[in-house]
């Protein structure tokens, strides 16, 4: 689709997956920008471009997000990967395809949010996005048990199925957890954090976590299990108690430490902050579910 913005004809696509030429230009603007790349787009994942001549100009891609809030199903769309051609820079290219986009989903799903960067939050109120605090949960009571978590090689197969078959049956432990997204499982698991995959084989689950001196960031948990937090959280920290910084919403925050937050290049925005369970309790988006 040609468009006209500001008097420069662009072309318009949505479906960027199966023209490979394109494609490449994406990832290389992708690269240029957050220094990373794509495999495949497409699905719950679509890039929204603005091209000239065969280049991708500007790019914001819609990602369909499936989560469960306490037992029920949520449908929103995030914004990401929100990005221009340096040499495109303030010509209204971003600001067309947010209108767009805006326009074309407002009535299709129950909710439209972005994480933005430091540079830019005054950009995003001008479509009516307003920022929304985060929580995070923080416990200092977890002790090593007998039966340690292993580190999966995520470039063997089976490992890429032990991880899916886990994801597919939800995180036990959170009140708010993504679902049935395949891009950002693979985005992590299998590129961004695949040095930081476990599995318990006394509980059967996969466990998503950084660790470092003295701190674990445990970010997500996959599987069924009839064991508590801290008992899966004791098989990833060391012989001595551990800080342990959870990037999802507990279900239960029995003894556990919230504070907002106040991460860089994170702020969350919401299209309607209204509808949002985040004006019941406090909460965060799962950090793998971050486009």
């Amino acid at each position: 689709m040609v468009v006209q913005i500001n008097g420069i004809k662009y072309v318009f696509s949505n479906q960027i997956g199966t023209e490979k030429v394109v494609f490449e230009s994406f990832n290389q603007l992708a690269k240029d920008t957050f220094g990373i790349s794509f495999d495949y787009v497409g699905g719950e994942y679509e890039p929204h471009v603005l091209l000239k001549d065969g280049k991708v100009c500007a790019n914001v891609s819609v990602n369909q997000m499936h989560f469960s809030y306490r037992g029920e199903k949520k449908y929103f769309i995030q914004l990401g990967t929100v990005m221009t051609d340096k040499a495109y820079r303030g010509k209204g290219l971003s600001r067309w395809l947010l209108e767009y986009i805006i326009n074309e989903w407002k009535d299709r799903c129950e909710q439209i949010y972005l994480f933005a960067n430091d540079s830019v939050l005054e950009f995003y109120p001008k479509f009516g996005f307003i920022p929304v605090k985060q929580y995070q949960f923080v416990s200092t009571e977890v002790k090593p048990v007998t039966s340690p978590a292993r580190k999966l090689d995520m470039d063997r197969m089976e490992n890429v199925r032990l991880v899916q078959e886990k994801y597919s049956q939800g995180n036990p432990f959170a009140a708010f957890y993504m679902t049935d997204n395949q891009v950002l499982l693979d985005f992590y698991c299998g590129k961004v954090m695949k040095d930081d995959v476990y599995y318990s084989p006394a509980f059967d689950v996969v466990i998503v976590a950084e660790k470092s001196e003295g701190k674990l960031a445990c970010h997500d948990v996959f599987g069924k299990t009839t064991a508590d937090l801290n008992e899966i959280l004791g098989t990833l920290v060391p012989e001595e108690r551990c800080h342990v910084v959870l990037g999802f919403t507990p279900r239960e925050q029995t003894g556990l430490e919230c504070r907002e937050c106040l991460g860089e290049d994170t702020t969350l925005f919401i299209l309607n902050a209204e509808k949002m369970p985040f004006a019941e309790e406090r909460l965060m988006f799962p950090v793998l579910s971050h486009a």
